[in-house]
């Protein structure tokens, strides 16, 4: 095969444990189901960073978000970024160094036409790629109980301009392409939590089917073991204070409503798949699918994402269907979306510059069958801040066997024993008979830190005490988050 082109497929707020073929029962997505059943699938990928800006950034680059200066999803900071700097005037800290090489370049100088279509939230990651940006077009709902649709909206315009590329332009290149379609859904959900805060009217709803099941790690069995960034999330995160006082059944809705965005984006991928398959380029053209970041699906009542390091979170589809694979195969390990450009790169016999150093590993050996399992010893995320005046910087680590979770806070840390409790009910990290283990985690976090020369045991943490206030528990929650504080203070 000559240098293969790429077409990349990406969607925005997709928990792995959202889809069939990694072992959902309730979802639809016959388009997605179809090209898992001819890609090589990585069973357990995370992403760098629970929140869009800064996992964008890293898997442009193969760099951590500390690597990358994009940290947050917010342009400037107006507090304290490491515990010895009082200085509280506003810093850059979301803009990708012109240094650090990003896909679209690499790829670019080694030949390729690089194409950019849909969601652009990067802070300078895309460099390299001409940008087509998406418009709004507005159509009938599908469903009309659904009261939030803007994202839907842009992916169809990133559809149409994807679809018609594939047609009219692919095919007249002489070089080869690396075409990416970035599409927005399932994040509606954010907006629909939102605007469905006070509860959900069922009078409203013409449900196509039953409302989806609770998941069975809804509620948190042992809460006052953890740490108190996550007891006290709904004070920080102003979505998971929108579902404070959600029912059992307002949750069954929200879950409707993020399988039908699902629905939605699996369709318009099918579109896009369907222009690629009747091109002349699809013989000899890679699918990657992926998802920046996943979704908190109501696991331990969380919603959206936001600073947790949980599977529903953090765990992310990875696919690669290469031409011509008829059967899908497993791949084992741990692997991380930092992985991605590395074995792109790999996989086309593209050399990179002697200095250009990537976090991330190769997983090229893998796709053309000389391993059965990943690359990667481990993965990590991290967790900086969004809203300004409530930080807690947390590290996550996690290989086959167990996940380990650090929070820049006195006793906040999480260990979980991932072979026999995926679901992550029990926390381990406070139980003598897993200090050894415990210890272990500790190492191999503290391994990476150095590798990587990440700050984060510098970094400061807000005074937050002042949020904390009502008792245990996000159904008892009251007022409004520390962003939504925030955001009323500088509109005053």
């Amino acid at each position: 095969m000559n240098q293969p082109n790429y077409l990349l497929i990406i969607c925005d707020q997709l928990s792995a444990t959202a889809l069939s073929f990694y072992g959902n029962a309730y979802a639809r997505t016959p388009n997605l189901d179809k090209l898992a059943a001819q890609s090589a699938i990585f069973e357990y990928a995370y992403t760098p960073c629970p929140l869009c800006q800064p996992a964008r950034a890293s898997f442009w680059t193969s760099k951590y978000p500390h690597e990358t200066n994009v940290r947050t999803n917010l342009p400037l900071q107006r507090f304290p970024v490491y515990k010895d700097d009082p200085d509280t005037e506003p810093k850059v800290f979301s803009a990708l160094p012109n240094q650090i090489p990003a896909m679209g370049e690499l790829f670019s100088q080694a030949g390729y036409t690089c194409v950019h279509f849909g969601k652009t939230h990067d802070y300078g990651a895309l460099r390299g790629f001409q940008i087509i940006p998406s418009e709004e077009i507005h159509i009938e709902r599908s469903n009309p109980s659904i009261n939030f649709d803007y994202e839907t909206y842009l992916d169809i315009d990133t559809t149409q301009k994807a679809v018609s590329w594939l047609n009219s332009q692919a095919g007249k290149l002489k070089n080869p392409f690396l075409a990416v379609a970035d599409l927005q859904n399932p994040h509606n959900i954010c907006g629909y939590i939102g605007e469905n805060q006070n509860g959900h009217n069922p009078a409203a709803y013409k449900l196509d089917r039953e409302l989806p099941p609770l998941p069975d790690n809804f509620e948190f069995d042992d809460i006052g073991n953890r740490p108190e960034f996550i007891q006290y999330l709904c004070c920080a995160h102003r979505r998971q204070r929108h579902a404070t006082h959600w029912t059992p059944e307002d949750y069954r809705y929200y879950l409707y409503a993020y399988y039908y965005y699902l629905s939605i984006v699996d369709s318009q991928i099918g579109e896009i798949l369907n222009a690629l398959e009747h091109s002349s380029k699809a013989d000899n053209t890679v699918v990657i699918f992926f998802a920046d970041h996943g979704e908190g699906m109501g696991a331990h009542r969380l919603v959206t994402k936001y600073g947790v390091f949980y599977e529903e979170s953090n765990r992310v589809p990875l696919l690669f269907a290469l031409p011509g694979a008829k059967i899908n195969r497993r791949i084992g390990g741990v692997s991380s979306l930092l992985d991605l450009l590395p074995t792109m790169l790999d996989f086309s016999h593209i050399s990179v510059p002697f200095d250009c150093k990537f976090s991330g590993h190769s997983q090229a050996n893998v796709l053309r069958g000389a391993d059965s399992s990943s690359a990667s010893p481990y993965a990590a995320a991290e967790w900086q801040d969004e809203f300004r005046d409530y930080t807690v910087p947390g590290r996550m680590i996690c290989d086959e066997s167990y996940k380990y979770v650090c929070y820049l806070e006195p006793d906040s840390e999480e260990l979980f024993d991932l072979g026999r409790d995926r679901l992550e009910q029990k926390n381990l990290a406070r139980l003598p008979q897993y200090a050894p283990i415990l210890t272990k985690y500790r190492a191999l976090l503290e391994t990476h830190l150095a590798k990587t020369n990440d700050d984060f045991k510098r970094l400061a943490c807000s005074d937050i005490a002042a949020y904390r206030k009502h008792p245990l528990g996000f159904w008892l929650h009251q007022g409004p988050s520390a962003v939504e504080i925030y955001a009323e203070s500088i509109r005053k």
